[in-house]
């Protein structure tokens, strides 16, 4: 029987690994996919200034061809005065000197009109072969963009049949409640490790409001159906919820409640994709289940920064933030500092 159940408990700590691989692979793929799309988004509006700009030289080679057409109109017109009979026959010097300058004005008039017709074609000509290079560079991240989702799409077929076999291991009530036990317990390690290795962050540093003048006037990282459950029992029995569910479709961004640093930014059994940041004075917000991270450990967050992507790691069955806020460890009612839900 003992040997049973640690062969049992081998093989789930093996799935678990995977699982942990794959959502893993899942936040780098996310990441991919959402700087391709930043990258897209910028082609495209890279693509609309050329063609603007096109559009206006076009518009002005037109002027200027208009303008050099009467030019020459009225050349020809003039030109069937021979120009040696108008010189020839101005018997007032000033009048022969006024025809001079004029007829010195008007070609040198018709030359700049051609320098500028000429200008304009060659401006029309480069943004042509920069506007097929944009068009072929949108082209390709469009095309990889396909492939990451497709890859991505793979990985979370493969994490949905190492979800369905973790589902069968784990049987009982008892094994449900012995594995929450164990996550919150590697959280709590976690936690007190930070502690250790992360002492004051901001003593050294020039610093916005301490994070406690904030108390009740925070936003939630994300928009979404707010599920309040700090305090209230959890399904397995004896333990209780130490923060608070946002549901939210996935994909869509979570933002830091306050400036601080990031102090943790990995996947930890029972909360998947978690990051921690650190505000100082012992306050640290929790951002678990996410489905891609976009800061790594040590990086300054700003408040309202995006931080990842809602998701379901960790062996969620529904996409949501689960969000905690603790004070030198300890859990605190996030609903007594987020008081406003966001609209984006």
């Amino acid at each position: 029987m003992r040997d049973e159940l640690a062969k049992t408990r081998n093989l789930h700590n093996s799935v678990q690994r995977t699982l942990s691989k794959l959502e893993t692979r899942i936040s780098r793929q996310s990441r991919k996919l959402h700087r391709l799309a930043q990258k897209l988004r910028a082609s495209r509006k890279k693509l609309a200034r050329l063609k603007k700009d096109r559009r206006r030289q076009e518009q002005k080679l037109a002027t200027q061809r208009t303008l050099l057409g009467k030019q020459i109109r009225s050349a020809f017109m003039i030109g069937r005065q021979e120009y040696l009979k108008l010189i020839l026959n101005q018997e007032d010097p000033a009048l022969f000197g006024r025809t001079l300058v004029y007829y010195d004005y008007f070609n040198q008039a018709r030359s700049e009109q051609i320098s500028q017709v000429q200008v304009a074609l060659e401006k029309i000509e480069k943004l042509d072969a920069r506007i097929r290079l944009a068009s072929k560079k949108l082209r390709q991240t469009r095309a990889t963009q396909q492939a990451e989702k497709k890859a991505l799409e793979k990985t979370y077929r493969a994490r949905a049949l190492v979800l369905a076999r973790l589902g069968r291991e784990i049987k009982t009530k008892g094994q449900r409640l012995a594995q929450m036990s164990a996550d919150e317990k590697r959280l709590e390690d976690l936690l007190q490790a930070i502690n250790k290795a992360m002492p004051d962050i901001f003593a050294e540093v020039d610093r916005q409001k301490p994070f406690a003048a904030y108390r009740g006037k925070l936003m939630w990282p994300v928009r979404g159906k707010l599920k309040r459950l700090f305090g209230k029992h959890r399904k397995a029995g004896k333990l209780k919820w130490n923060g608070d569910m946002i549901m939210a479709a996935k994909g869509r961004e979570v933002h830091a409640i306050s400036h601080g640093r990031v102090a943790y930014a990995d996947w930890l059994r029972g909360y998947g994709l978690l990051l921690i940041i650190d505000h100082g004075d012992g306050y640290m917000s929790l951002y678990g289940h996410n489905q891609s991270l976009y800061m790594e450990t040590g990086d300054w967050v700003d408040a309202n920064e995006v931080i990842g992507e809602v998701g379901d790691s960790g062996g969620q069955q529904r996409s949501g933030l689960y969000f905690e806020i603790r004070y030198k460890g300890k859990p605190t009612n996030p609903g007594r500092w987020c008081k406003r839900m966001r609209h984006s």
